[in-house]
């Protein structure tokens, strides 16, 4: 289940998901902007180099942006 899955296949899902949601995917089905900045989250892991904690602050400025 998603749920026990990695944290890097956790942030390789949400990365498919921003783009999916930034380009209006067909193929986005329920993904939400929410739904998505939870999966990078629970993806974040240790982060050395702060880029996946950029990314959860570039999830929510995409949502804005779309509002």
């Amino acid at each position: 289940t998603f749920a026990t899955a990695s944290t890097d296949f956790k942030f390789a899902a949400s990365v498919a998901g921003f783009g999916m949601l930034l380009r209006d995917s067909e193929f986005k089905g329920a993904s939400s902007w929410s739904e998505v900045q939870a999966w990078a989250e629970a993806g974040k892991g240790s982060d050395a180099g702060g880029y996946r904690d950029e990314f959860i602050r570039l999830i929510g400025r995409a949502e804005q942006l779309t509002q």
